[in-house]
């Protein structure tokens, strides 16, 4: 009788450790809001076509936000941005301000989403995590807003294809920036 009580008070422990904390509740709902609020700005002028397609996409993408907050370390996070990225490229032109929104918003999604698959589900964060987390995400939001401001001021030229060496160039710096260094 004593074996069976220690191996369900064993078992209520392993339990209790899979209960979702308040903490990740809080990060796994606001990136489901900040990849809805990316949505929205990704709807311009709709004809009666496109609001058709629109639902196909709003419930394709509202799926893929729901399965994430379930499990965000879930590969079916990319579904709702890649939907989103057809969205847009179907639109053809968009404004300048709302692609920024719509890309900050997605950056402000996948970090909260990267954030809450890598932390314990029942953690709770203290003051200094909070910072930690807040200091590996600087330096990807920098280099988000000056690759912004470059594609702004470059905007109105014509440029040749040479542009994709340095494109690539931008892509390599932007992943050595943002990869964890060893210590």
């Amino acid at each position: 009788m004593a074996l069976g009580q220690a191996v369900d008070s064993f078992a209520q422990r392993l339990l209790e450790l899979q209960k979702v904390s308040p903490t990740q509740w809080a990060l796994r709902l606001t990136g489901a809001v900040a990849t809805l609020l990316a949505l929205a700005l990704t709807y311009g002028t709709l004809n009666l076509w496109a609001s058709t397609v629109a639902s196909l996409v709003t419930l394709i993408v509202l799926l893929a936000v729901a399965v994430q907050v379930w499990n965000p370390d879930s590969d079916l996070g990319l579904l709702a941005p890649g939907m989103m990225l057809l969205t847009l490229l179907v639109q053809g032109e968009t404004p300048t301000l709302r692609a920024s929104g719509i890309g900050l918003a997605l950056l402000l999604a996948h970090s909260i989403f990267a954030l809450a698959a890598t932390t314990p589900v029942h953690g709770e964060f203290d003051r200094s995590a909070w910072l930690l987390a807040g200091k590996g995400l600087l330096p990807v939001l920098v280099v988000s807003i000056v690759a912004l401001l470059l594609v702004v001021a470059l905007s109105g030229m014509v440029l040749g294809p040479w542009t994709l060496i340095l494109g690539a160039l931008a892509a390599i710096v932007l992943f050595v920036t943002v990869l964890p260094r060893s210590r």
